[in-house]
C-alpha cells in the first residue's frame, strides 16, 4: 500500500449524503441527457437550415454536447459505485444503460480496474497509474491514452462476459452477476449503436453533429485523467485534484470534486460540492491549496508535459 501523505479527513459527514435516492438519480440522468441531446439537436437544426457561417458560429454547441456525452460515462462510474440506486445491481444496470450511449466505453471492464484505482490510488498497483503515467506529451495524452484505455476496458468486458468464471471478482458481486453485467454492457453498446445508425439514416446532419460531439467527448475524457491526477513536478506525493469552478461543476455534475470522491466514493457526485464546502469550513484545505484548481480554462494545462502523472500518492484505502 502506498504511503498516506494526505489521509482521509477526520470529518463526520451526514449519513444522508451517502443515501441513494431514485428521484435524484433520475434527475441527474435527465440532466446529462439534456446536456447531450439538446445542444446536439440545435446544432443539427442549424446545420440543416443555415449557412456555413452560422454553422461555424454555433460550433460551441458540439462542445456542450461532448460534455453531455462524457457525462454518460460519469453516470456509468456512479452506477458501479452503487450511487444510483440502493440496490447495487440496479445501480450497475442503470450505469450500463446510460454509459453505453458513449460508443466504445464499456463501464463493466473499466470498473473492475477502478476498484483497484481507489484501493491503490497513484501507486504501482493502481491500473490508472500504470496506464496514464506512460504518456508524457500533450499529443500522446489526448490521443493514445484514452484510445488505449478504451480498448483495455472493451477487452476486459469481453473477457468478463465470455471468459471463465473461476477468477474471483474484485467487485462486491458474484462472478455470475459480473458476467451478466458484462453481457448486458455489450448488448447495450450494440443496441445504442443500432439506434444511432437508424437516427443518422433518417436525420440529415446528425452524422456530422454526432461525430463532432463524440470527438469532443473523446478529448474531454482524455484530458480529464490528467486534470485529476497530474501535478507540477515540484509537488511531492500529491493525491487527486478537485476543480472548483462553477462551470466545471455544471459540466461535470459535481464529479470535478475528485479528491472528495476519493475520500468518500459512496457519496453521489452531485453531492460532492457540499462535501467540499464542509472540508473548507473545517479548514482541511488551509495548507493544501495546490490540491485545488479554481479556474476552468487553467485546468486544461495539466494535460501538458509539465505536469507528470506520478505514483505513490494514495488518498484512500478502501473502494
Amino acid at each position: 500500500m502506498a504511503s498516506h501523505l494526505h489521509p482521509k479527513p477526520q470529518l463526520r459527514l451526514d449519513r444522508a449524503l451517502f443515501k441513494a435516492r431514485p428521484r435524484e438519480s433520475l434527475l441527474i440522468i435527465a440532466y446529462a441527457l439534456c446536456l447531450y441531446l439538446l445542444p446536439l439537436a440545435l446544432f443539427v437544426w442549424v446545420a440543416n437550415t443555415a449557412s456555413p457561417l452560422w454553422v461555424a458560429v454555433c460550433s460551441p454547441l458540439v462542445v456542450l454536447a461532448g460534455y453531455g456525452l462524457f457525462l454518460q460515462a460519469i453516470l456509468g462510474h456512479e452506477g458501479f459505485h452503487f450511487n444510483l440506486s440502493e440496490n447495487p445491481l440496479h445501480s450497475c444496470y442503470l450505469g450500463i444503460a446510460t454509459s453505453a450511449l458513449l460508443p466504445g466505453f464499456c463501464v463493466t471492464g473499466y470498473f473492475v480496474d477502478h476498484w483497484q484505482h481507489h484501493r491503490y490510488s497513484n501507486s504501482e498497483k493502481d491500473p490508472d497509474y500504470r496506464l496514464f503515467s506512460r504518456y508524457h506529451t500533450l499529443a500522446s495524452r489526448i490521443t493514445l491514452s484514452r484510445l488505449m484505455a478504451t480498448l483495455s476496458y472493451m477487452q476486459a468486458t469481453w473477457r468478463l462476459a465470455f471468459g471463465p468464471l473461476s477468477t474471483p471478482s474484485p467487485l462486491p458481486l458474484s462472478a455470475v452477476q459480473v458476467q451478466r453485467l458484462a453481457r448486458c454492457n455489450i448488448a447495450c453498446q450494440a443496441g445504442w449503436l443500432g439506434v444511432y445508425g437508424l437516427a443518422m439514416w433518417r436525420v440529415d446532419g446528425l452524422l456530422l453533429g454526432f461525430s463532432l460531439s463524440l470527438a469532443m467527448a473523446f478529448l474531454i475524457s482524455a484530458v480529464n485523467a490528467y486534470q485529476e491526477h497530474a501535478f507540477d513536478a515540484g509537488h511531492q506525493l500529491p493525491p487527486a485534484r478537485s476543480r472548483t469552478s462553477r462551470l466545471n461543476t455544471w459540466l461535470h455534475a459535481g464529479s470535478n470534486f475528485h479528491l472528495e470522491h476519493h475520500f468518500y466514493p459512496a457519496v453521489p457526485c452531485w453531492r460532492l460540492p457540499k462535501v467540499h464546502r464542509q472540508l473548507l469550513d473545517a479548514g482541511w484545505y488551509a495548507d493544501r491549496q495546490y490540491l485545488l484548481e479554481k479556474h476552468f480554462v487553467r485546468s486544461f494545462r495539466y494535460a501538458s508535459s509539465r505536469h507528470p502523472y506520478r505514483g505513490n500518492t494514495v488518498s484512500d484505502t478502501h473502494p
